[in-house]
C-alpha cells in the first residue's frame, strides 16, 4: 500500500499540478462557461485515452519504444508549455472572465487546451503505466494485497488532485505578477528535466552537438528524481504563505466588510494550513516513506545441506514445517547456486532455483506464509512452485528419500550462468 502511495505521488505531481494551473486558465465570458467545459471535457478525455492507449500498448506489445515516442511527443509539450507561459505572461492580470473576450483571452484558452493535451499524454502516460504495480503478475484484483495497492494509489492520487486544486486556489488570492511567477517556477520544474533528456537525444542522433555538461546533467537528472518532486512540493506550498501575508494587513473597517475581512483572513488561514500540511505530507512520503517502500528484504541465511558425488541432500525434516527453505551448491569454479524447496503438503514439495528467467538471480523471501519475489514483488502461488513459467522459481528435479530430499549436482551446476555469486 505504501509503495503505491508513493508511486502516485510520483507520476501524479508532475501530471495534476500543472493540469490544475492549466483549466484555472481557461479565460471565458459568462455566458461562455458551458461551451467551455464541454469543449475542455472532450479534449481531456480524448488525451487521457491516448495517454492510456500508449500505456497499454507499452505494457501488452512491443510496438512503443520510450525513447522514440519521447523524441517525438516532449518536443510538442516544450513547444506548448513555453507558449502557454508566454502568453500568460502577455494576459498579465487581465479579467479571465471578461464579458467582452479579446484575441488575448482567444489565445489563453487555445493554448491551455493545447499544453494541456501535450501534458496529459507525456507525463499520463507514466501515471496510467504506473498503475501495472497495482495487481501483480499471478494475484487476482480483488485479492487483498490488490486491494490495499489500489487503495494506496488511490488516496495517493486523491492528495496530488486537493494539491493541485489547493494551489490554484491559493494563487487567486496573491496578485498577479507573484501568481505568474509560481506558475513559471512550476512549468520550469516540470519540463526543464524533460528538456535536458531530450537535448541529449537529439545530441545522440546527430541534430546538436554533445555536450559533457549536459550528459553530467541527465545522470543527475535520473539519480534526482526526489529532489525534483520536493522542489515542485514546495512551489506548490508558496501560494498559501504567501495568501496569508497579503491578507495579514490591518483593514480599518466595520460592519458587513469587517465580517468579510474576517471571513477573507479565515480562509487565507486554512489554505495556510493546506499547504504547510501538504508539504509535510509530501516531503515525508518522498523521502521517508519512500525509503520505506522500496527496501528489499535481505535473503535468508543458506541452510546445510550435504553432498556425496552427484547428489546434493537436504534432510526433510528440515523442510517439514512448511515454511521457505533456501540451501546452496557451490560448483568447482567457485559459483553459489541457489536453491529453495518449501513443503506443500504431506508428500509433496516445491522446488526450484532461487532465481526466475524474468527477475534472473534476485532470489525469494517468505512474508505472512507467503513467498514473493525479492525484485518485482510478484506473490507466488505455492501450489506451482516447482513448475515453469512467470516469475515462478526455475524448476529443478528431486527425489524424495526415507529422510532426505536428493538433488543432482551436475544439473545444478548446468545453472551456473544465472548466479553471479562466487565462493572463494
Amino acid at each position: 500500500m505504501l509503495k503505491l502511495f508513493v508511486v502516485a505521488l510520483r507520476y501524479g505531481l508532475p501530471l495534476f499540478v500543472p493540469l490544475a494551473i492549466l483549466l484555472a486558465a481557461r479565460p471565458h465570458a459568462p455566458m461562455e462557461r458551458r461551451v467551455v467545459a464541454r469543449i475542455t471535457t472532450v479534449v481531456l478525455v480524448v488525451a487521457a485515452l491516448a495517454a492510456a492507449t500508449l500505456a497499454w500498448f507499452r505494457l501488452n506489445t512491443n510496438l512503443i519504444d520510450v525513447p522514440t515516442m519521447n523524441f517525438y511527443l516532449v518536443p510538442v509539450m516544450l513547444i506548448c508549455s513555453l507558449g502557454f507561459l508566454g502568453v500568460s505572461w502577455w494576459f498579465g492580470a487581465a479579467d479571465l472572465y471578461d464579458i467582452k473576450q479579446s484575441a488575448k483571452h482567444r489565445a489563453l484558452l487555445v493554448v491551455s487546451l493545447l499544453t494541456a493535451v501535450s501534458i496529459i499524454i507525456n507525463f499520463g502516460f507514466e501515471y496510467a503505466f504506473s498503475t501495472d504495480e497495482i495487481v501483480l503478475m499471478g494475484s487476482s484484483p480483488l485479492e487483498t494485497e490488490s486491494l490495499a495497492r489500489f487503495a494506496g494509489f488511490a488516496f495517493g492520487t486523491l492528495l496530488v488532485v486537493i494539491a493541485g486544486w489547493a494551489y490554484v486556489r491559493a494563487t487567486r488570492l496573491v496578485p498577479a505578477m507573484v501568481r505568474l511567477a509560481i506558475t513559471t517556477a512550476v512549468f520550469l520544474v516540470v519540463i526543464g528535466p524533460r528538456s535536458i533528456l531530450l537535448y541529449q537525444q537529439l545530441a545522440a542522433r546527430g541534430f546538436l552537438p554533445r555536450s559533457r555538461t549536459i550528459f553530467e546533467l541527465v545522470l543527475w537528472i535520473q539519480n534526482a528524481n526526489t529532489v525534483m518532486l520536493l522542489a515542485l512540493v514546495v512551489l506548490t506550498a508558496i501560494p498559501g504563505i504567501i495568501a496569508i501575508w497579503f491578507g495579514s494587513k490591518p483593514v480599518n473597517v466595520s460592519g458587513p466588510e469587517a465580517r468579510l475581512v474576517k471571513a477573507d483572513r479565515i480562509t487565507r488561514r486554512h489554505f495556510l494550513e493546506l499547504a504547510l500540511g501538504g508539504t509535510v505530507v509530501f516531503v515525508t512520503a518522498l523521502t521517508v516513506g519512500k525509503r520505506v517502500a522500496e527496501a528489499v528484504p535481505e535473503l535468508s541465511p543458506i541452510e546445510p545441506s550435504t553432498v556425496k558425488g552427484n547428489v546434493v541432500s537436504v534432510s526433510r525434516e528440515l523442510v517439514s514445517d512448511g515454511h521457505l527453505h533456501r540451501f546452496a551448491y557451490v560448483t568447482e569454479d567457485g559459483t553459489q547456486v541457489r536453491f529453495i524447496v518449501i513443503q506443500k503438503n504431506a508428500v509433496a514439495y516445491g522446488c526450484g532455483l532461487d532465481a526466475c528467467e524474468i527477475c534472473g538471480e534476485s532470489g525469494y523471501y517468505e512474508d505472512g506464509g507467503k513467498v514473493i519475489c525479492r525484485r518485482c514483488g510478484v506473490m507466488m502461488n505455492i501450489q506451482t512452485i516447482g513448475f515453469p513459467g512467470g516469475c515462478n522459481p526455475i524448476p529443478i528435479k528431486y527425489e524424495v528419500g526415507p529422510k532426505e530430499l536428493r538433488f543432482f549436482a551436475d544439473e545444478l551446476s548446468g545453472h551456473a550462468k544465472i548466479f553471479k555469486t562466487k565462493i572463494i
